[in-house]
């Protein structure tokens, strides 16, 4: 009689068991799966960071050939640049440029508005910051006159680490682009810009 109570009582002490555990899995799973999109979200956040143009750059083409201009249009989609020289707008394939090389001594504007020259300016440090792979479409020219442009940074193009020590620089610090290059093929970007 012991032995029948004690087997009965095993027996249902693995029912309860068993069935708390699959209620347990089945709401761990269902808290996974509510916050599954915010932890991607997170991972994968990117940032705005304001950059400038020089008003001044030497469009390097392959195979030879140099143009200068300022640039005034990036297209993602027609995969072209236009640049402006004088009052003549000229666009160009971005498969048939190398770099675009920004002047260090040319007019550059703040994101306040404020008009310096680079070369009057000591960068903030020594260290240029190069970005590769970034999207060409997580590039934004907002004020083609003044320069000014957005790049969103994130996961995989810079960690987490590297996003909050580029966020902390440009609290009081504007980067300027040095050199800009594309990869068509992967409709990517490549930039090099020096905080000042």
């Amino acid at each position: 009689m012991k032995r029948r109570t004690l087997s009965f009582l095993v027996v249902a002490l693995f029912t309860v068991t068993a069935g708390m555990a699959a209620q347990v899995n089945a709401a761990s799973q269902e808290v996974q799966k509510q916050n599954l999109p915010s932890v991607q979200a997170q991972a994968n956040a990117s940032q705005p960071i304001p950059v400038a143009l020089p008003t001044q750059a030497e469009i390097v083409m392959k195979g030879g050939g140099k143009r200068d201009g300022r640039v005034v249009q990036l297209d993602e989609k027609v995969q072209q640049l236009w640049i402006q020289l004088g009052q003549e707008k000229r666009s160009i394939p971005l498969g048939q440029i190398d770099k675009i090389v920004f002047s260090k001594n040319a007019v550059v504007y703040r994101s306040n508005g404020e008009q310096v020259i680079r070369g009057a300016l000591p960068p903030a440090t020594s260290t240029q910051a190069k970005w590769n792979g970034i999207p060409i479409s997580a590039f934004e020219l907002k004020d083609a006159v003044k320069g000014q442009a957005v790049v969103n940074l994130g996961p995989p193009v810079v960690s987490r680490g590297q996003l909050r020590g580029i966020l902390g620089v440009s609290k009081d610090r504007q980067f300027f682009v040095d050199e800009m290059q594309f990869d068509v093929q992967k409709k990517t970007m490549t930039i090099a810009a020096t905080p000042y």
